[in-house]
């Protein structure tokens, strides 16, 4: 409610004659009741108190002015026909108001019935614990051990245990105080909660001790390496509008009544700690539903950010970054993706922090540990203590080194593969429906990434083909041309594989090479009379330029084509790039145009012109071009020459 609402100041006066007395200040001073101008705090006091007479007087929270220029809610304690006292709300934005009017009988209601339930203390010092630490919590794990705490300060105890229903009717451990980390207190707990939804209802007070043949009791007492003598346990339902939500168990003495002030007390904080557990819960889900939706927007700019040079947009690479995503969004330790091979196999693709033969490490047939049968059923798996599950018990026990496992399935028109999480952060250590229906987003998308991937790299495997199509066409009626551009793709793309570049890389500079080749036949071979040489230079990248972005090529393959004139000394053009400013691809695609113009232009013979031109690029090799890619590139037509002197030499044999 803090962080909904701005963080108020929170107060409460026994009455209209009574002191104002903050609850929880915030830090904000400039709130009326904390100002340091006595006349702002006059003020802000005439106006708290008439808004307190016109609450009493109504019998229902109203809603006020505070000084400085905010707003407040003041709230009558009912208790029977009295008014006990007001709690206040102070400081809240103007903003709020239309928002909190709804609210005003429901927050009368809820302050009458706490009080009611305090008549027999008059205990106003627990409504304001009850609201200041514990209706106010919405992080679940620091409200649990809130709640526990003051329940065994009401029982005066010192040990207790929160138990939780889960989903599937479980009654399954979340917090504890006061043991010793023994190896039975550090295990994970559940037992069906079905037999106690209707048993705590009978219950004639706030807290019971467990019977002899109870089996929460008889596993309360085993958290205790040496039970003493006439222990008990009490259990207090925490339960709203006839549903139970969980049992706190805490340490008593067999055979002790409930004294009835306690009751009431503890009443009134097992009702309050229900609230906060439900409003906590529902704030779980939203926050969760909130991360699932935000994971789409991850996954799409994780995509996005894959297309640049260097960078391969494969799917490898797009699986690398999901599954570093999935352990940042689900605040896991562990991750694997696999993908089902042409034989049905599951092979790990991704593997992050997995132990030695831990599933998700080694291939799988379907059907096999958490992953196959996953992949199998189609249907996502949720377990703990894996081994233990009959249908599990007979896998090695270097499978399942942790707790808990989420396994779910990655559907196209079926399952292609499967996405396991392991080693959650945080107590407790295993997953939630919450964390289920995340991962269920996550894969969704990562199967959508990954048919965008082959829709891409097939449009960019079109494209080549009918740019190589064009090309012919182009090259037919000139002669000096014909089959230029195929020589020119052929020699980049081969370079590009013995550089190892990636494959994406490799299409970008075939698609660049056939534009480049289309562009030129567009250019007359002279400069028109008078002209500098430089004209159809320049008009050379404007015209390769301008098809690229009309065929809405990629940036990367624009880049190529508009710097592929910049020279490496930072004397070329259009923009006087130097460097490794100059774009790898541009760099390439220079390189080999120079080589494969002057072998063409020789009158030697190949192996004569080979060694020429390779002379010619090294006497321009930090100049013109890249003195590295000069040198690699030397060792790869070293390379492509010896391949084609032993196939020659096995042929003639």
């Amino acid at each position: 409610m803090n962080q909904l609402l701005d963080n108020p100041v929170w107060w409460y006066a026994l009455g209209v004659e009574d002191a104002v007395r903050i609850l929880e200040s915030h830090n904000k001073t400039e709130c009326g009741l904390l100002h340091d101008d006595p006349q702002v705090r006059g003020l802000w006091l005439d106006a708290t108190y008439a808004a307190m007479a016109q609450a009493g007087s109504d019998r229902t929270a109203v809603m006020a002015g505070s000084p400085p220029e905010r707003t407040q809610i003041v709230v009558p304690v009912l208790c029977g026909e009295a008014v006990v006292g007001y709690v206040g709300l102070a400081h809240l934005p103007n903003r709020e108001q239309q928002r909190l009017y709804p609210f005003l009988p429901i927050l009368t209601l809820h302050l009458c019935q706490i009080a009611e339930r305090e008549r027999a203390t008059e205990d106003l010092q627990a409504i304001q614990r009850l609201w200041k630490e514990v209706v106010s919590t919405l992080d679940s794990e620091v409200l649990l051990k809130k709640i526990l705490e003051e329940i065994l300060s009401v029982l005066d105890s010192h040990e207790g245990v929160v138990l939780l229903v889960d989903q599937e009717h479980r009654l399954v451990k979340s917090t504890m105080a006061g043991f010793d980390s023994s190896e039975s207190a550090q295990k994970d707990f559940h037992i069906p909660s079905t037999p106690y939804e209707n048993k705590v209802f009978s219950w004639p007070h706030a807290a019971q001790m467990l019977s002899e043949g109870d089996p929460l009791r008889q596993w309360y007492l085993t958290l205790f390496e040496n039970a003493r003598p006439g222990m008990g346990v009490w259990g207090v339902p925490l339960a709203l509008s006839g549903r139970l939500l969980g049992l706190v168990l805490c340490t008593g003495k067999e055979g002790t009544a409930l004294m009835a002030q306690l009751d009431t007390t503890l009443e009134t904080l097992a009702l309050g700690s229900s609230v906060a557990i439900r409003n906590a819960l529902d704030f779980e889900q939203l926050h969760q539903k909130a991360v699932a939706l935000g994971t789409v927007h991850s996954v799409y700019r994780l995509v996005s950010t894959t297309r640049i040079v260097g960078d391969p947009l494969d799917k490898t690479a797009i699986l690398s970054r999901m599954g570093k995503l999935i352990l940042q969004v689900l605040k896991v330790r562990k991750c694997s993706i696999m993908l089902l091979d042409e034989q049905g196999v599951l092979q790990p693709c991704v593997k992050y922090g997995l132990e030695d033969g831990e599933v998700g490490s080694l291939p799988l047939e379907l059907g096999v540990a958490i992953p196959g049968r996953a992949a199998q059923d189609a249907n996502s798996l949720m377990l703990e203590y894996p081994l233990l599950d009959q249908r599990f018990e007979n896998d090695p026990a270097s499978f399942y080194p942790s707790l808990s496992y989420l396994s779910v399935p990655m559907f196209e028109a079926e399952v292609i593969g499967v996405m396991t999480v392991s080693e959650r952060s945080g107590y407790p250590n295993r997953f939630s429906e919450g964390d289920r229906e995340v991962l269920h987003t996550m894969a969704e998308q990562a199967v959508i990434a990954l048919l965008n991937i082959d829709t891409y790299e097939k449009q960019e495997r079109i494209a080549i083909k009918t740019m190589g199509v064009f090309n012919n066409l182009f090259e037919t009626g000139d002669p000096d041309h014909q089959g230029r551009a195929h020589r020119l793709s052929s020699l980049l793309l081969n370079f590009a594989r013995f550089l190892k570049i990636d494959s994406q890389t490799c299409q970008f500079l075939q698609m660049a090479a056939f534009i480049h080749g289309i562009a030129l036949l567009k250019i007359p071979r002279k400069s028109p009379a008078g002209g500098p040489a430089g004209n159809n230079l320049y008009r050379h990248i404007e015209v390769a330029v301008r098809m690229a972005r009309r065929l809405e090529m990629t940036d990367q393959v624009v880049s190529i084509l508009r710097d592929h004139h910049e020279n490496f000394d930072g004397t070329g053009g259009p923009r006087g790039l130097k460097g490794e400013e100059i774009p790898l691809g541009a760099r390439m695609l220079t390189l080999a145009d120079t080589y494969l113009k002057d072998v063409e232009n020789s009158h030697l013979n190949p192996e004569e012109a080979a060694q020429q031109a390779l002379d010619h690029l090294k006497d321009l090799a930090g100049k013109r071009f890249d003195p590295n890619l000069v040198e690699s590139f030397g060792k790869y037509i070293s390379t492509t020459q010896a391949s084609a002197t032993s196939q020659e030499t096995t042929t003639g044999a």
